[in-house]
């Protein structure tokens, strides 16, 4: 525990929060709290957190990412395309800084083109992720991938870890293609890694040694618990 400790206080400039749903009240305040104190630099939350984070939080420097998931195939679906712009809206009048809009990887180009008439509307002076499964990007198509990011103008490219396979992954070599073709992305790279402190190690020695460039910009979220 100690070791593990001493790694999360080591990487803590490069470390933002992941607040789960289900929490009550009291348990909010708490995650709030520890935001705060620790200095991180965003929190991820979802839409129904963000009023009462904010109230915690108005004053602090933490900013306040609210988060969303596309459905598959639901930047081709106008209808999924008009509810996730609302629903990112009111997400912004309610105190969020900027939104991570989760998808497939395979989605992304379509959203880029769906989202184009809206885009500056909506997040004029709002910040915008865009998050992947990066097990779903092939070592060919990140560039693909990173030609939507830039379209979107999002300011960070969010890397998600949702299965890892252990000894079997092959985690590093789609980290390597990844950031590797990051070379001329203006957004910064942010990981979802479930507090595994090898793949954290791994993504931040990555970019340190590929992109150093952007290694002041590299966010990892720590989860806090709670129901994902």
């Amino acid at each position: 525990m100690m070791a593990t400790d001493a790694f999360f206080d080591e990487i803590s400039a490069n470390t933002a929060l992941w607040c789960e749903g289900g929490f009550e009240p009291g348990e909010l305040a708490r995650v709030a709290s520890a935001a705060a104190a620790q200095t991180m630099p965003v929190i991820s939350a979802l839409p129904a957190d963000v009023p009462m984070l904010w109230t915690w939080l108005e004053k602090t420097t933490v900013r306040i990412y609210s988060r969303f998931y596309l459905p598959a195939r639901g930047a081709r679906d106008e209808k999924a395309i008009s509810d996730l712009t609302a629903r990112v809206n009111a997400a912004f009048k309610q105190g969020a800084h900027g939104a991570q809009i989760f998808m497939r990887a395979a989605d992304l180009t379509d959203f880029a083109n769906e989202m184009g008439a809206v885009r500056d509307d909506l997040f004029f002076n709002r910040e915008l992720a865009i998050g992947i499964d990066i097990a779903e990007v092939g070592p060919f198509d990140w560039t693909a991938v990173f030609d939507a990011v830039r379209a979107l103008r999002a300011g960070a490219l969010v890397l998600v870890l949702t299965r890892d396979n252990g000894d079997a992954s092959d985690f590093v070599g789609r980290l390597y293609a990844a950031v590797g073709a990051a070379a001329n992305a203006k957004c910064d790279l942010h990981f979802v890694l479930g507090n595994n402190p090898v793949r954290i190690e791994q993504a931040l020695r990555m970019v340190r040694a590929v992109r150093p460039e952007k290694a002041g910009g590299v966010r990892i979220f720590l989860h806090t618990g709670g129901e994902a």
